[in-house]
């Protein structure tokens, strides 16, 4: 009995602390709502500032399709004409029997390669004309007379991004003859590649192109020489190809002195619309935006 009242008596103990604990937590809650109590200070801590507005894009999550930038076309490289300046060639030969003079067509402005062709052409052409003289034997200079002369030039005949049309004028006087004499030449490029283009490149066929010409020209010819025309029977395109050049108008041709007519009519030139020459003329071909 003594020991159950012991024990007892520890139960109702620890009732009665747990009461007094409720009893003083009671009184702390009075306190804090009492209007003379010293104020509960609160701390609050600052949340880290976030960063300024951006309008910089926001880079989609990984794995997120995105459409690609857009950016404009590179622009289509524009073509240009190409330029012509010129050198002079001179030469002489060691006795002085003979003396050149050539102003030289050079050509600039475009693509290495299409320069090199056009120039290496060129160069070609003009020492052809050059060796024609003084490549076959010259007559000695008589007393009182000069050495034997050619005398060569050229002019721009026409000149585009596509095409450039050159003429060449080519004098040579043999001493001791009683007048010079003029020859006519031509030479014609493909701006894009420098290829030289032939007569025959312009028309569908010379089968085709031959009687054309043939019939524009002699017209043309006859009004401008009259009875001193002289016509080959035959005509060939070859009887074309000596100096012929594009023209914003037409087809010019130009005949060497002495070839058509006589002497006293120098270098006859005649220019055919292209119109005329529509119906035989290449398409696609060098001369294809005359007619289009």
């Amino acid at each position: 009995m003594e020991a159950d009242g012991r024990r007892s008596e520890r139960r109702w103990a620890g009732l009665g602390g747990l009461a007094m604990l409720a009893g003083f937590a009671a009184l702390a809650v009075a306190g804090c709502s009492a209007s003379s109590a010293t104020p509960q200070t609160i701390y609050v801590t600052p949340s880290p500032s976030l960063p300024a507005a951006s309008t910089a894009p926001i880079s989609a999550p990984t794995g997120t399709a995105t459409a690609a930038p857009t950016t404009a076309p590179s622009a289509a490289p524009v073509a240009v004409a190409p330029t012509v300046t010129s050198t002079t060639v001179n030469s002489s030969a060691p006795d002085n029997s003979w003396t050149v003079t050539f102003r030289e067509p050079v050509v600039s402005g475009v693509a290495e390669a299409v320069l090199s062709a056009m120039n290496d052409s060129i160069d070609t052409r003009v020492g052809a004309y050059i060796s024609s003289f003084n490549g076959t034997e010259l007559p000695a200079v008589a007393s009182g007379e000069g050495p034997s002369t050619l005398n060569g030039d050229f002019s721009v005949a026409y000149l585009s991004p596509s095409l450039l049309s050159l003429r060449f004028t080519i004098t040579t006087y043999i001493t001791g003859a009683a007048h010079p004499l003029t020859e006519a030449g031509s030479i014609n490029f493909d701006v894009s590649s420098g290829a030289v283009i032939q007569l025959s490149d312009l028309f569908t066929s010379p089968a085709s192109a031959v009687p054309v010409l043939q019939t524009q020209a002699h017209a043309k010819l006859s009004a401008l020489l009259g009875a001193d025309l002289s016509w080959p029977a035959s005509v060939t395109m070859a009887d074309f190809e000596t100096g012929w050049v594009f023209t914003p108008a037409g087809l010019e041709l130009t005949w060497s002195q002495g070839t058509i007519a006589s002497m006293a009519a120098g270098t006859p030139t005649i220019s055919i619309p292209w119109p005329s020459l529509a119906s035989v003329i290449a398409t696609p071909g060098p001369a294809a935006g005359f007619v289009a």
